[in-house]
């Protein structure tokens, strides 16, 4: 399924947005990338992607902030997947996560094939 899907991947480490970056176009993704926040935000309303990556730990507004914007009306709405990538691995981090609203979270290290997995699941939940 990755034939014109467009992720919006939000991360302020270049090394690890460059690596999902890469992962997600070598399987047949459009990758949107952003190194904050804010510009997560604005990438997000002229991508428009299908589903979002997005690292919890941003400088400026944080993931939880983001996840609120993109979520709104005007910009992606409500039945857009988004994925918390991260670090914080705890559980009670993983509760407030998915508490939040995120439709699925992964950490890092990131396991390539749970994330394409959970992205071809959340992609196909929200074409239903």
């Amino acid at each position: 399924m990755a034939s014109r899907v467009r992720i919006l991947v939000v991360e302020d480490d270049e090394k690890s947005r460059r690596l999902l970056t890469d992962v997600l176009a070598f399987h047949g993704y459009e990758v949107a990338a952003a190194g904050s926040g804010e510009e997560g935000v604005r990438s997000a309303s002229s991508a428009a992607p299908d589903a979002a990556l997005l690292d919890i730990q941003l400088p400026g507004i944080s993931g939880f902030e983001v996840l609120a914007a993109l979520r709104e009306p005007c910009c992606c709405g409500e039945r857009l997947p988004v994925v918390a990538v991260t670090a914080s691995v705890m559980d009670q981090d993983r509760k407030k996560i998915l508490a939040a609203g995120f439709n699925a979270f992964i950490s890092k290290p990131v396991n390539i094939r749970e994330l394409l997995a959970t992205l071809e699941s959340l992609l196909t939940k929200a074409a239903t």
